[in-house]
């Protein structure tokens, strides 16, 4: 404001109307709207709309405070906000969101992919428009991944090769996987099918670890033995998650197959954001996508660039 003593627009609106404005906000925001000038606070007060925030609540303001500041972000782990540091453009597997942590814990990593490094690159990304020297490190967590392995058997061996390419979409944090097994000696049969998840709720073989496996957590696996049945010259057979927004896809070959898989990790927002929450293992949050509607939104990038 240009003279600092004027009163604010914003109360010079009825207290009634105020106060219904007011009551459509969530309470973190109210919160929020009560730090910004005395008089606003004071008739926040006076209608008693100023209220405690509950454990979430207190997050979700913490997210709002730190959505400016390119030096610190909200950590997943403890609640609280931490300063950005240089390892926090790293996240390897199990690299812990809180930094006063060893390991990561539940919460912090989902899919592979780290709480904060998700959040990151969302913030980042907005703020990089105003502040290109933000670039260098967005593009850090924006990085291509990609690794190997050779499985030896008695008269053959396999080559498993994945990579993860991650990109921000219309304000959204995305990831699009890729895992190839290709045999050599032998033909693929599903006998030497990998233990591979593409998200905590499909995947191709029994749990070992207790976990029910129900119809709708076979999707995958019923995706890859259709694959392999009807079809082994490449032909993409499609399919997505029932609990969270994933899609994927999958093709068949006489000696390996190809699988795709292309998720949504949702907004900028904290931890209990509902998408985030969603790619637990627990069924308790579900926000799952149209078939393909995740992989037309992440191919949508390459043709807005």
């Amino acid at each position: 404001m240009d003279n600092p003593n004027a009163q604010v627009p914003f109360l010079r609106m009825h207290s009634f109307v105020f106060k219904e404005l007011a009551d459509w906000l969530p309470d973190h925001t109210k919160v929020l709207l009560s730090q910004t000038c005395r008089g606003i606070r004071t008739m926040l007060q006076i209608n008693n709309m100023v209220p405690a925030l509950s454990a979430s609540e207190h997050v979700r303001l913490l997210v709002q405070h730190a959505r400016s500041n390119a030096k610190v972000w909200v950590c997943a782990g403890c609640k609280k906000r931490h300063r950005i540091t240089k390892r926090d453009f790293m996240q390897p597997r199990g690299h812990p969101s809180c930094p006063y942590r060893k390991s990561s814990r539940p919460g912090e990593e989902v899919s592979g992919i780290n709480y904060a490094r998700v959040q990151l690159a969302l913030k980042y990304n907005r703020l990089a428009a105003a502040d290109d020297s933000l670039r260098h490190y967005l593009n850090k967590l924006r990085s291509y991944e990609a690794d190997n392995k050779v499985v030896r058997h008695k008269n053959s061996f396999e080559i498993f090769e994945w990579f993860s390419s991650p990109r921000v979409v219309d304000a959204r944090f995305l990831m699009h996987y890729r895992w190839e097994f290709r045999m050599h000696g032998a033909s693929y049969t599903p006998s030497v099918f990998p233990r591979l998840k593409i998200c905590n709720h499909q995947r191709l073989r029994r749990p070992a670890d207790g976990v029910a496996w129900c119809d709708q957590r076979k999707q995958l696996f019923w995706v890859v033995v259709k694959a392999m049945l009807f079809s082994r010259k490449g032909e993409e057979w499609l399919g997505n998650c029932p609990f969270c927004p994933t899609d994927f896809a999958v093709r068949s070959f006489d000696n390996g197959m190809r699988i795709d898989a292309w998720k949504d990790f949702g907004p900028e927002d904290g931890p209990g954001n509902p998408t985030w929450m969603s790619h637990y293992l627990s069924e308790a949050q579900r926000t799952p996508s149209d078939r393909g509607s995740v992989r037309r939104l992440y191919d949508s990038y390459d043709e807005m660039h």
